[in-house]
Protein backbone atom coordinates (compact mmCIF):
# COMPACT_ATOMS: atom_id res chain seq x y z
CA UNK A 1 0.00 0.00 0.00
CA UNK A 2 1.30 3.34 -0.91
CA UNK A 3 1.78 5.76 1.46
CA UNK A 4 -0.12 9.42 0.80
CA UNK A 5 2.78 11.15 2.40
CA UNK A 6 5.25 13.28 0.17
CA UNK A 7 8.38 11.56 -0.41
CA UNK A 8 10.57 14.15 1.64
CA UNK A 9 8.30 13.88 4.40
CA UNK A 10 8.58 10.09 4.61
CA UNK A 11 12.72 10.89 4.40
CA UNK A 12 11.91 13.53 7.56
CA UNK A 13 10.20 10.73 9.53
CA UNK A 14 12.74 7.93 8.93
CA UNK A 15 15.53 10.11 10.26
CA UNK A 16 13.65 11.77 12.87
CA UNK A 17 12.96 7.62 14.29
CA UNK A 18 16.45 6.34 13.63
CA UNK A 19 17.65 9.47 15.54
CA UNK A 20 15.70 9.70 18.14
CA UNK A 21 16.61 5.37 18.34
CA UNK A 22 20.29 6.10 18.09
CA UNK A 23 19.92 8.40 20.83
CA UNK A 24 17.65 6.28 23.17
CA UNK A 25 20.77 3.19 22.02
CA UNK A 26 23.47 4.96 23.17
CA UNK A 27 22.16 6.05 26.51
CA UNK A 28 21.11 2.50 27.26
CA UNK A 29 24.20 0.72 26.04
CA UNK A 30 26.25 2.69 27.78
CA UNK A 31 24.49 2.43 30.90
CA UNK A 32 24.44 -0.78 31.16
CA UNK A 33 28.19 -1.17 30.15
CA UNK A 34 29.37 1.31 31.74
CA UNK A 35 29.56 0.14 35.15
CA UNK A 36 31.76 -2.88 33.76
CA UNK A 37 33.68 -0.67 31.15
CA UNK A 38 34.35 2.57 32.67
CA UNK A 39 38.06 2.48 34.33
CA UNK A 40 39.42 0.53 31.10
CA UNK A 41 37.89 3.37 28.77
CA UNK A 42 38.49 6.45 30.79
CA UNK A 43 35.62 7.64 30.38
CA UNK A 44 35.63 11.88 30.92
CA UNK A 45 34.69 13.11 34.38
CA UNK A 46 31.23 12.70 35.27
CA UNK A 47 28.78 15.79 35.19
CA UNK A 48 25.91 13.91 36.90
CA UNK A 49 26.42 12.76 39.97
CA UNK A 50 24.77 12.30 43.09
CA UNK A 51 23.99 14.60 45.58
CA UNK A 52 22.39 17.08 43.27
CA UNK A 53 18.96 18.54 44.32
CA UNK A 54 17.47 15.88 42.13
CA UNK A 55 18.22 12.17 42.00
CA UNK A 56 19.92 10.63 39.47
CA UNK A 57 17.16 8.67 38.14
CA UNK A 58 15.51 11.87 37.23
CA UNK A 59 17.96 12.16 35.17
CA UNK A 60 17.07 8.64 33.08
CA UNK A 61 13.01 9.15 33.17
CA UNK A 62 13.96 12.95 32.14
CA UNK A 63 15.52 11.85 29.14
CA UNK A 64 13.80 9.37 27.45
CA UNK A 65 11.06 11.58 28.09
CA UNK A 66 12.69 15.15 26.46
CA UNK A 67 13.72 12.68 22.92
CA UNK A 68 10.07 10.79 22.89
CA UNK A 69 8.35 14.70 23.28
CA UNK A 70 10.84 16.32 20.71
CA UNK A 71 10.30 13.28 18.61
CA UNK A 72 6.65 12.83 18.89
CA UNK A 73 6.06 16.51 18.65
CA UNK A 74 7.87 17.11 15.36
CA UNK A 75 6.64 14.12 13.64
CA UNK A 76 3.15 14.64 14.60
CA UNK A 77 3.17 18.34 12.95
CA UNK A 78 5.51 17.14 10.12
CA UNK A 79 3.12 13.76 9.15
CA UNK A 80 -0.86 15.92 9.66
CA UNK A 81 0.62 18.78 7.70
CA UNK A 82 1.35 15.85 4.75
CA UNK A 83 3.08 18.27 2.69
CA UNK A 84 0.24 20.89 2.56
CA UNK A 85 1.82 24.24 1.14
CA UNK A 86 1.87 26.66 4.01
CA UNK A 87 0.20 29.84 3.85
CA UNK A 88 2.58 32.48 5.47
CA UNK A 89 0.05 35.37 5.30
CA UNK A 90 -2.35 33.91 7.22
CA UNK A 91 0.24 32.03 9.78
CA UNK A 92 0.06 34.19 13.37
CA UNK A 93 3.06 33.45 15.80
CA UNK A 94 2.47 35.58 18.56
CA UNK A 95 3.72 36.00 21.96
CA UNK A 96 1.98 33.47 23.97
CA UNK A 97 3.77 31.23 21.41
CA UNK A 98 6.62 32.44 21.95
CA UNK A 99 5.79 32.00 26.22
CA UNK A 100 4.22 28.28 25.51
CA UNK A 101 7.85 27.65 23.68
CA UNK A 102 9.73 28.84 26.47
CA UNK A 103 7.30 27.49 29.10
CA UNK A 104 8.09 23.77 27.20
CA UNK A 105 11.93 24.13 27.86
CA UNK A 106 11.97 25.69 31.57
CA UNK A 107 12.31 22.02 33.18
CA UNK A 108 15.12 21.56 31.02
CA UNK A 109 16.61 24.58 31.94
CA UNK A 110 15.59 24.22 36.01
CA UNK A 111 17.52 21.16 35.84
CA UNK A 112 20.23 22.37 33.77
CA UNK A 113 20.98 25.40 36.61
CA UNK A 114 20.98 22.31 39.43
CA UNK A 115 24.22 20.57 37.46
CA UNK A 116 27.34 20.41 39.67
CA UNK A 117 29.48 22.83 37.94
CA UNK A 118 32.97 21.55 35.86
CA UNK A 119 36.09 22.15 36.47
CA UNK A 120 36.63 24.50 33.91
CA UNK A 121 40.06 25.34 31.77
CA UNK A 122 41.38 28.39 31.58
CA UNK A 123 40.03 30.43 28.92
CA UNK A 124 40.91 33.85 27.97
CA UNK A 125 38.74 36.18 25.76
CA UNK A 126 41.16 35.23 22.94
CA UNK A 127 40.40 31.56 23.04
CA UNK A 128 36.86 32.50 23.01
CA UNK A 129 36.31 34.81 20.58
CA UNK A 130 38.22 32.02 18.26
CA UNK A 131 36.40 29.27 19.72
CA UNK A 132 32.74 31.64 18.28
CA UNK A 133 34.78 32.58 14.85
CA UNK A 134 35.92 29.05 14.15
CA UNK A 135 32.98 27.79 14.78
CA UNK A 136 31.05 29.83 12.36
CA UNK A 137 33.91 29.67 10.26
CA UNK A 138 33.20 25.52 9.96
CA UNK A 139 29.61 25.39 9.88
CA UNK A 140 29.50 27.89 7.02
CA UNK A 141 32.39 26.29 5.40
CA UNK A 142 30.22 22.79 5.29
CA UNK A 143 27.06 24.62 4.39
CA UNK A 144 28.54 26.35 1.15
CA UNK A 145 30.26 23.22 0.17
CA UNK A 146 26.87 21.11 -0.14
CA UNK A 147 25.47 24.14 -1.85
CA UNK A 148 27.71 24.41 -4.17
CA UNK A 149 27.96 20.51 -4.68
CA UNK A 150 24.33 20.45 -5.59
CA UNK A 151 23.29 18.23 -3.12
CA UNK A 152 20.93 20.26 -1.92
CA UNK A 153 19.34 21.15 -5.88
CA UNK A 154 19.17 17.24 -6.05
CA UNK A 155 17.13 16.32 -2.70
CA UNK A 156 15.03 19.18 -4.03
CA UNK A 157 14.20 18.08 -7.67
CA UNK A 158 14.38 13.92 -5.82
CA UNK A 159 11.79 14.58 -3.28
CA UNK A 160 9.80 17.34 -3.53
CA UNK A 161 11.55 19.06 -0.47
CA UNK A 162 10.69 22.71 0.04
CA UNK A 163 13.99 25.09 -0.44
CA UNK A 164 13.13 27.42 2.49
CA UNK A 165 11.46 25.90 5.79
CA UNK A 166 7.87 27.07 6.54
CA UNK A 167 8.71 29.51 9.41
CA UNK A 168 11.39 31.47 6.90
CA UNK A 169 8.26 31.50 5.06
CA UNK A 170 6.56 33.63 7.70
CA UNK A 171 9.51 35.37 8.91
CA UNK A 172 10.01 36.74 5.00
CA UNK A 173 6.33 36.86 4.07
CA UNK A 174 4.27 37.62 7.54
CA UNK A 175 2.72 40.38 8.89
CA UNK A 176 5.36 42.99 11.18
CA UNK A 177 3.88 41.55 14.55
CA UNK A 178 4.63 37.87 13.69
CA UNK A 179 8.30 38.92 12.06
CA UNK A 180 8.86 40.32 15.73
CA UNK A 181 8.05 37.78 17.86
CA UNK A 182 9.81 35.17 15.41
CA UNK A 183 12.80 37.21 15.11
CA UNK A 184 12.71 37.38 19.24
CA UNK A 185 12.48 34.01 19.33
CA UNK A 186 14.74 32.67 16.84
CA UNK A 187 17.70 35.32 17.76
CA UNK A 188 17.45 35.08 21.72
CA UNK A 189 15.01 32.05 22.98
CA UNK A 190 15.89 29.53 20.38
CA UNK A 191 19.39 29.86 21.05
CA UNK A 192 19.20 29.88 24.94
CA UNK A 193 16.73 27.24 25.51
CA UNK A 194 18.15 24.90 22.79
CA UNK A 195 21.77 24.88 23.86
CA UNK A 196 20.82 24.16 27.41
CA UNK A 197 18.79 21.06 26.90
CA UNK A 198 20.69 19.61 23.93
CA UNK A 199 24.32 20.20 24.68
CA UNK A 200 24.12 21.37 28.56
CA UNK A 201 21.54 18.54 29.47
CA UNK A 202 21.26 16.05 26.96
CA UNK A 203 24.89 16.21 26.18
CA UNK A 204 25.57 15.59 29.65
CA UNK A 205 23.78 12.65 30.18
CA UNK A 206 24.35 10.83 27.53
CA UNK A 207 28.31 11.23 28.08
CA UNK A 208 28.12 10.37 31.30
CA UNK A 209 27.50 6.78 30.12
CA UNK A 210 28.71 6.39 26.65
CA UNK A 211 31.48 8.97 26.34
CA UNK A 212 32.07 12.22 24.29
CA UNK A 213 32.06 11.27 20.91
CA UNK A 214 28.56 8.65 20.89
CA UNK A 215 27.28 11.81 23.29
CA UNK A 216 28.07 14.29 20.28
CA UNK A 217 27.18 12.13 17.33
CA UNK A 218 23.52 10.86 19.07
CA UNK A 219 23.31 14.81 20.20
CA UNK A 220 23.91 16.30 16.83
CA UNK A 221 21.29 13.86 15.10
CA UNK A 222 18.73 14.15 17.17
CA UNK A 223 18.98 18.20 17.55
CA UNK A 224 18.63 18.23 13.54
CA UNK A 225 16.21 15.54 13.36
CA UNK A 226 13.35 17.40 15.48
CA UNK A 227 13.54 20.32 12.89
CA UNK A 228 12.21 18.06 10.24
CA UNK A 229 13.81 19.99 7.31
CA UNK A 230 15.69 17.93 4.72
CA UNK A 231 17.55 20.40 2.76
CA UNK A 232 18.94 21.11 6.50
CA UNK A 233 19.54 17.95 7.91
CA UNK A 234 23.31 17.27 7.36
CA UNK A 235 24.51 21.29 8.24
CA UNK A 236 21.97 20.98 11.31
CA UNK A 237 23.74 17.83 12.32
CA UNK A 238 26.68 19.39 11.58
CA UNK A 239 25.77 22.35 13.54
CA UNK A 240 24.54 20.47 16.80
CA UNK A 241 28.49 18.26 16.70
CA UNK A 242 30.34 21.53 16.11
CA UNK A 243 28.18 22.57 19.40
CA UNK A 244 29.12 20.16 21.38
CA UNK A 245 32.58 20.12 20.93
CA UNK A 246 32.49 23.73 21.65
CA UNK A 247 31.03 23.18 25.50
CA UNK A 248 33.21 20.16 25.89
CA UNK A 249 36.40 22.12 25.11
CA UNK A 250 35.65 25.09 26.88
CA UNK A 251 33.17 23.63 29.68
CA UNK A 252 30.95 26.90 29.60
CA UNK A 253 27.24 26.91 27.72
CA UNK A 254 27.53 30.50 26.89
CA UNK A 255 30.03 30.77 23.84
CA UNK A 256 27.62 27.71 22.18
CA UNK A 257 24.47 30.33 22.88
CA UNK A 258 26.68 33.09 20.89
CA UNK A 259 27.64 30.96 18.66
CA UNK A 260 23.90 29.88 18.34
CA UNK A 261 22.54 33.38 18.32
CA UNK A 262 24.55 34.90 16.23
CA UNK A 263 24.27 32.16 13.18
CA UNK A 264 20.26 32.48 13.56
CA UNK A 265 20.89 36.25 13.78
CA UNK A 266 23.07 36.27 10.23
CA UNK A 267 20.39 33.77 8.44
CA UNK A 268 16.92 36.03 9.71
CA UNK A 269 19.13 38.83 7.83
CA UNK A 270 19.92 37.11 4.93
CA UNK A 271 15.93 35.85 5.03
CA UNK A 272 14.79 38.92 5.19
CA UNK A 273 16.90 40.96 3.48
CA UNK A 274 17.64 39.21 0.30
CA UNK A 275 14.89 36.23 0.79
CA UNK A 276 17.45 33.78 0.02
CA UNK A 277 17.31 30.15 3.21
CA UNK A 278 21.02 29.66 5.11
Amino acid sequence: MSSHLPLYIEINLALLLMSVLLCLFTWLAGMCVSPFTRNKLKLPPVTLYSGTRFPTWLDQVYTIAFIVYFAWSSGQSHFYSAGAPNDPTNAQYNVVMVLSNLLIYLPMLVRYATLPRWQKPALDIGKSLLYIFGALFTIYLITGTLELSGIFRMLVDKTGAPEMQDVLEILQHGDTNTRICLIISAVIIAPICEECCFRGFLYNVLKRYSGAFAATLATGLVFSAVHTALLQFIPLAVFGWVMCYVYERTRRIWIPIVIHMIFNAVSTAVVLLVGVPV
